[in-house]
């Protein structure tokens, strides 16, 4: 492929993707959506994806000089709130013992983050492990939600959703720590191809997750979660 037209597509997967994470936010605006505790919270995780990830945007970069400073301390600051919002949202769909498991693991992933920060400040090797730890734990989270959802013969319009957001938040930390992986090895970060990757993935996981929520929006008015 050329490299004209590469850029061409990279750029409009960039803006498709960023435009993608504001979905679940906007669709807040419906009732009975924000009803639903789970689905603020997944709207505010998404929105949170698409304010970090804007500022790759050269349109936005023409107006507004951001600093690599300052970028770093967005990133890092979205790298300490990503996996403990990730784990909301797994914990806010769900009740009873398990609930409580996954806010004793949001609280201990927490302790270990400010710990770690506080001890040795923010530096790459914190953030490997801080990315790392949380990786594990969003995927994990994420079969569990799977498992529980095919063990059951009959669903509730939530819990088919719900079967959305967790395949998709699968498939975004699945592909993110496929290039975590390959960035230890080798040094990929500022690597163009995995940045479509991650593009790409963000993507496809911010639509799949809109299309579960529209899903319920469009067939349940309200529903107590």
């Amino acid at each position: 492929m050329k490299t004209g037209i590469y850029s061409i597509l990279y750029a409009v997967v960039l803006n498709m993707a960023i435009g993608s994470c504001f979905l679940p936010f906007i669709f807040l605006s419906w009732k009975k959506m924000r009803q639903v505790k789970t689905y603020r919270i997944i709207g505010l995780y998404w929105l949170l994806s698409g304010f970090i990830n804007i500022i790759d945007l050269d349109l936005l970069n023409r107006f507004i000089n951001i600093s690599a400073g300052v970028k770093e301390r967005l990133n890092c600051c979205y790298d300490m709130l990503d996996t403990p919002l990730a784990l909301l949202i797994f914990a806010s769909a769900v009740s009873g013992r398990q609930r409580k498991q996954i806010l004793l693991v949001l609280l201990l992933f927490i302790a270990g983050e400010v710990t770690l920060i506080g001890w040795k400040g923010y530096n790459a090797a914190n953030s490997n492990i801080i990315i790392g730890v949380g990786l594990l734990l969003a995927i994990l989270c994420c079969i569990t939600g799977l498992v529980q959802y095919m063990k059951k013969m009959e669903h509730t319009p939530f819990e088919n959703s719900m079967v959305f957001v967790y395949s998709a938040l699968i498939f975004d930390y699945g592909s993110y720590l496929i290039l975590y992986i390959f960035s230890l090895i080798r040094d990929h970060s500022d690597s163009k191809d995995s940045s479509m990757v991650y593009y790409t993935s963000l993507l496809l996981s911010a639509a799949f997750t809109s299309m579960g929520l529209w899903g319920y929006g469009i067939r349940r008015p309200q529903v107590a979660v």
